[in-house]
């Protein structure tokens, strides 16, 4: 396991890659902050999808419009936790604060010990391209706007597989 920061750890893995959409699989309920959804509050609902098994945690920080704050630890404005189910993609609701612009980092943590490890998965918002060399994102490729309503996204897991990143086929 490694103990550094959360998504800098998932950035050093080198995310990659825009996706072609994967089949829909049916959510199995929607999980985090669902009030803010259900009253149509500024919120974000994140289908992720992609899992390499149905079980762990999901762990997304919440990071606001300022690029200096953007994977740097202590700096995230909300972070939600969720039980991965036993099957199908997953309906993430994320309440922010007012509308504006924000981005995200996601891990699946599979073992559940809230460190990063080889057999862990992650996402950022928009599914930006990265590479082993440019592990880290670049604010502008992540951001996205929350109007006065919920905003709907959808994010694919990526693993590390040898020396590669990318989506688990099964």
């Amino acid at each position: 396991m490694i103990s550094k920061p959360l998504f800098a750890t998932i950035g050093a893995l080198g995310m990659a890659l825009a996706l072609p959409a994967a089949p829909a699989q049916a959510a199995v309920g929607v999980y985090g902050d669902v009030a803010a959804c259900d009253a149509g509050r500024p919120a974000v609902l994140i289908r992720i999808s992609g899992f390499k098994e149905q079980r762990g945690k999901l762990r997304l920080s919440l990071y606001d419009d300022n690029p200096d704050n953007w994977l740097v630890g202590g700096r995230k404005i909300h972070h939600v936790t969720a039980d991965v189910p036993p099957s199908g993609d997953v309906d993430l609701c994320v309440k922010v604060p007012r509308p504006g612009t924000y981005a995200f980092g996601l891990q699946h943590d599979l073992d559940g010990s809230k460190e990063f490890g080889r057999k862990d998965g992650g996402a950022f918002s928009n599914n930006p391209s990265i590479s082993l060399i440019d592990r880290k994102p670049d604010h502008d490729e992540v951001t996205f706007r929350v109007g006065n309503g919920t905003k709907r996204m959808g994010i694919r897991l990526l693993y590390l597989k040898g020396l590669s990143i990318g989506p688990w086929k099964k």
